[in-house]
């Protein structure tokens, strides 16, 4: 018997090394129906050790690695919201990731359940490293000269939706690097204005 349960485990082990998490890139799409967890699942933990929060932007994948920040976008209604995976699953045929309650809602895929859907890779280990292209607008308009071709100035417009709320909750680290951009930002700004100040004296 005990020959036996040790020939089980060398198997498991194999196949848990020859099937490891999927390498995606930034910029990597697919496509597949989405579900939510059932309230049974909350306050418990999932595949990472993390307790599973309805107020959590998270979500469960097969494949892809812990971390990956995913863009999800509802074919039906075209709104998008970014999750982080922290669990493994869904389990059933034909579904390709499981989301908390609140992304859910802001889909609107509640009453429905399931609904087709777009995934994005955004991000890795928690960092948002893909701007979406929406949130970007013209600033400066494009110079053409004899030398080079200037190409135009894009800048975010707006954040991802609900993108501050996020800082807070779950990536202080994140919140605390955009606070000293900004804090350097107002420094470069004064400088600006005593340098005015002291051309027009």
């Amino acid at each position: 018997m005990k020959k036996q349960h040790f020939g089980i485990l060398k198997i498991s082990l194999i196949l848990s090394v020859a099937s490891p998490a999927s390498a995606q890139k930034l910029g990597d799409e697919s496509f597949g129906i989405a579900s939510f967890y059932a309230n049974s699942f909350y306050n418990k933990p999932t595949s990472t050790g993390e307790i599973l929060r309805k107020n959590q932007y998270t979500a469960a994948h097969m494949t892809l690695p812990f971390g990956t920040m995913l863009e999800v976008t509802n074919l039906s209604n075209k709104r998008f919201v970014i999750v982080r995976i922290n669990d493994r699953g869904p389990y059933k045929a034909g579904r390709i990731i499981d989301l908390t309650e609140n992304p859910a809602k802001w889909l609107k895929m509640r009453k429905n359940g399931l609904t087709k859907v777009r995934l994005k890779v955004v991000g890795f280990d928690g960092d948002i490293m893909l701007e979406s292209f929406d949130s970007l607008s013209v600033v400066a308009t494009p110079k053409l000269e004899s030398k080079y071709y200037q190409k135009p100035i894009l800048q975010p417009s707006k954040y991802y939706r609900l993108r501050k709320n996020w800082h807070k909750r779950k990536y202080p680290h994140l919140k605390k690097r955009r606070l000293k951009v900004n804090s350097y930002l107002r420094k470069l700004a004064r400088e600006k204005k005593n340098e005015q100040k002291s051309k027009s004296k």
